[in-house]
C-alpha cells in the first residue's frame, strides 16, 4: 500500500509544528494573558480562550490531529498504536474509582481524568466497566478487567493492578504492530517497552528496591529481557551504560551519565527517554513513502503538547523557568 500521499500530507502539517525556541519564549511571558496572546497565531488558539483548563484544551488539539490523520492514513493500526495507551489509562482511572467506591468512598469516581484520545469512546468504556459488560472491548480488555477485580479482591494492591494493566497494554501494542506487518513499527514498540523498563529500573534503584523482588515491574516484549533489567539493580547506576552498551538504549544511559543527569530527577530521565523514542523513527524522514512517518508525526505532535503544558504551567504557576526549559522535549 502506497504512503506517498500520506507522507506528502504529513510534510505539509510538519510546517505548523511549534519548535522548542517558541516554547522557551512562551515561558518568558509575564502573565497568562501574554502567553495566550503569543498563542493567538497557532492552532491552539481555537481551544484556549482564557485561563481555564489548559489540559483539556491541549488534549483537544491532539484529538483533532488524530481525527485529521484518520481521514488519510491507510492503516488505522498506526493510529491505534499511538492511541491505545490512552484506553488503558482510562481503564485505570475507572477501576481506581470503583475500587474507592467499593471501599466506601462515594466520591471516588474521577471522570474528569478520562482522556478522549483513546480508541474507545469514553462514555462507552465507562458504561462497559461500570456495568461489567466487557465482551466487545478490544485489546484483551474483556479478560483483563475481571483479572484486575480478582487481584484487587485478593490483595487490595492498586500498584499490582496497574502493573497487570500495563503488561497487557504492551502486549496489545505488539499485537497491533505485528498485525500491520511493518517491521520498523514492531521494532519501535519493542524500544518503547525497553524505555519504560529502563524508567522503572531508575525509579526502583532510587527506592533501593531489591533486584530479587523487582521482576514483576518489568514488561515482556522488549529487546532487553526483564531478567536483565532486574539485574541492573544489583549494580551501581554509573555502570548501567556499560552493561547495556550492546543495546540501542544503552546510548541514552551513556549520554545521561556523561552529563551527570543520571543523578538528576526522574523527570529528566523520562524526557531523555521520550526524546529517544522519537529519534528511533527519525530515519523515516528521508523516505517519501515510509509508514513510520505517521507514528513519527504523532510522537512529534505529542512532544509539542507536553511542551505546551510545561510552558503554560510555568507561566500560570510562576514556576522556575529554567527548570521548565530543562523539561522541554526536543522539537523541530
Amino acid at each position: 500500500m502506497s504512503y506517498v500521499y500520506t507522507v506528502a500530507r504529513l510534510r505539509g502539517m510538519e510546517n505548523h509544528i511549534l519548535d522548542t525556541a517558541f516554547f522557551s519564549r512562551l515561558m518568558d511571558s509575564a502573565s497568562v494573558d501574554d502567553a495566550l496572546k503569543a498563542l493567538g497565531e497557532t492552532s491552539y488558539s481555537q481551544w484556549i480562550s482564557g485561563a481555564g483548563n489548559f489540559d483539556k484544551a491541549i488534549d483537544s488539539e491532539m484529538l483533532a490531529t488524530c481525527q485529521e490523520l484518520e481521514s488519510f492514513v491507510p492503516d488505522k493500526g498506526l493510529l491505534d498504536i499511538f492511541r491505545l495507551p490512552y484506553d488503558f489509562h482510562n481503564v485505570k482511572v475507572l477501576l481506581k474509582g470503583l475500587f474507592k467506591v467499593r471501599g466506601g468512598e462515594s466520591e471516588g469516581r474521577r471522570y474528569d481524568l478520562l482522556s478522549k484520545l483513546g480508541t474507545v469512546d469514553t462514555e462507552e468504556l465507562t458504561n462497559a466497566v461500570e456495568t461489567e459488560e466487557y465482551s466487545y472491548l478490544p485489546y484483551g480488555l474483556t479478560d483483563l478487567i475481571p483479572q484486575c477485580w480478582q487481584l484487587w479482591d485478593a490483595a487490595k494492591n492498586a500498584q499490582a493492578v496497574e502493573l497487570l494493566i500495563d503488561h497487557q497494554m504492551f502486549r496489545a501494542m505488539l499485537g497491533v504492530a505485528d498485525g500491520l506487518g511493518m517491521p520498523e513499527i514492531t521494532a519501535w514498540v519493542k524500544h518503547r517497552i525497553d524505555a519504560e523498563n529502563l524508567r522503572s529500573a531508575v525509579r526502583l534503584s532510587r527506592m533501593k528496591y531489591e533486584a530479587s523482588k523487582a521482576l514483576p515491574f518489568f514488561h515482556e516484549g522488549g529487546t532487553i529481557p526483564p531478567d536483565d533489567m532486574a539485574r541492573l539493580l544489583n549494580e551501581p547506576q554509573e555502570t548501567w551504560g556499560r552493561l547495556l552498551s550492546h543495546t540501542d538504549i544503552g546510548a541514552v544511559l551513556s549520554a545521561l551519565q556523561d552529563s551527570g543527569d543520571i543523578k538528576a530527577s526522574l523527570s529528566d530521565v523520562s524526557k531523555s527517554l521520550d526524546d529517544y523514542l522519537v529519534r528511533v523513527l527519525e530515519g523515516a524522514k528521508y523516505s517519501i513513502d515510509a509508514p513510520a512517518n505517521v507514528l513519527l508525526y504523532l510522537l512529534t505532535k505529542e512532544a509539542e503538547t507536553r511542551n505546551m503544558r510545561v510552558a503554560l504551567v510555568c507561566v500560570a504557576g510562576g514556576l522556575d523557568r529554567e527548570f521548565g526549559r530543562r523539561l522541554l522535549s526536543n522539537g523541530r
